[in-house]
């Protein structure tokens, strides 16, 4: 099967995603968009309906991996912490499913994807455009997210390829455990209904 990665630009007032199938020579735009709560909500119920909206994505496609960005937060330790919290939706939802979970600093994404980590936001979208080969560029959190999992591809294509010649072994893919099992099993049950 073809890797199928979600990638996740993360926040409590818009959430970025963006579906990446193929490989890092041939990547394909699977589908992707902006996930968008009601900003005058409180953040528990903005939190809520991020869930909801992510637990649909995975339902809909067969995600093998979840690539997202990692928190920057410089000075404010409010908003690092709504930030982690919206980060932990897709990473739960993702460790639950078995798959395994990537994180990249922005820095990372922009030296994968552009080739230096200091790359703007319009050389992203524009690079994101050519590797994709979009009609145009992506909107902006959607472009961050695919190219979050733009690199995860990259990533994982010299974790293939280049490791193994160098020495470094390939990593197995951890088994899901009876929690995890459980939590699907409900999952399943309850899908269709509203909370």
């Amino acid at each position: 099967m073809s890797a199928l990665v979600l990638g996740i630009d993360p926040g409590s007032r818009k959430m970025g995603w963006g579906l990446v199938a193929g490989s890092a020579e041939r990547p394909r735009r699977v589908d992707g968009g902006t996930l968008r709560p009601d900003v005058r909500a409180a953040l528990p119920d903005r939190l809520g309906w991020l869930l909801t909206q992510l637990q649909a994505l995975y339902a809909a496609h067969p995600v093998t991996a979840l690539a997202v960005e990692s928190a920057f937060v410089r000075d404010n330790a409010r908003t690092a912490l709504v930030l982690g919290q919206a980060r932990g939706l897709p990473i739960a939802l993702a460790a639950a499913r078995g798959l395994p979970v990537h994180e990249y600093a922005p820095a990372q994404v922009k030296r994968r994807i552009v080739g230096q980590g200091r790359a703007d936001k319009h050389q992203m979208r524009e690079m994101v455009k050519v590797l994709l080969n979009l009609p145009s560029p992506p909107p902006e959190d959607e472009a961050d997210a695919l190219a979050v999992a733009l690199a995860h591809l990259r990533a994982a294509h010299w974790a293939q390829a280049v490791a193994p010649a160098i020495g470094i072994p390939r990593a197995a893919a951890p088994a899901r455990t009876a929690a995890q099992d459980a939590w699907l099993q409900a999952l399943d049950a309850t899908r269709g209904r509203r909370p």
